[in-house]
C-alpha cells in the first residue's frame, strides 16, 4: 500500500522496471545495484546520485498487413498471460524482425551483415 508523505501526495512503491524502461533500457535502482555490486546506490544525504539516461532509440513507422498487425496484438495479449506481463507490442515486433534478420542473414548472406545502403550511409550493429 502507499504511504502517506506530509505534503498529501503519496508516494508509490517501486516494483522495478516497467516495458518502457526495457525499451529506454533505463536500469532500475536494483538492478544498478547488481550491476556495479555496492551495497547502496544512495550518498550520505540519502538521495540516489542522478544517472544520465541513455538516449532512446530512434523508431521508425513501418506498414504492416492489418491481418498482422491483428495477430502480433493476439500474440502480445496471449504472451502477457505465460510470464511476460509487461510485453509491448514493439517489443514482440522488435524479437521477431531480429529472428528473422539473423535467419535471413545466416541462409543468404553467411551470416554476414548485409551490405549498407547509401541510405543509412553508416553501419549500425545488428
Amino acid at each position: 500500500m502507499a504511504e502517506r508523505r506530509a505534503s498529501g501526495l503519496s508516494r508509490r512503491p517501486d516494483f522495478g522496471a516497467t516495458a518502457e524502461d526495457r525499451l529506454l533500457g533505463v536500469a532500475t535502482p536494483l538492478e544498478s545495484q547488481r550491476a556495479t555490486g555496492a551495497r547502496s546506490a544512495r550518498g550520505a544525504s540519502g538521495a540516489s546520485p542522478v544517472e544520465e539516461a541513455p538516449q532512446p532509440t530512434r523508431r521508425r513507422p513501418l506498414k504492416v498487413e492489418a491481418t498482422l498487425a491483428d495477430q502480433v496484438h493476439d500474440a502480445v495479449l496471449f504472451l502477457r498471460g505465460r510470464g511476460r506481463p509487461e510485453l509491448t507490442q514493439n517489443e514482440l515486433i522488435d524479437e521477431l524482425l531480429s529472428d528473422g534478420l539473423e535467419r535471413v542473414r545466416g541462409e543468404a548472406n553467411g551470416g554476414d551483415p548485409f551490405p549498407i545502403s547509401a541510405r543509412r550511409g553508416r553501419a549500425r550493429t545488428p
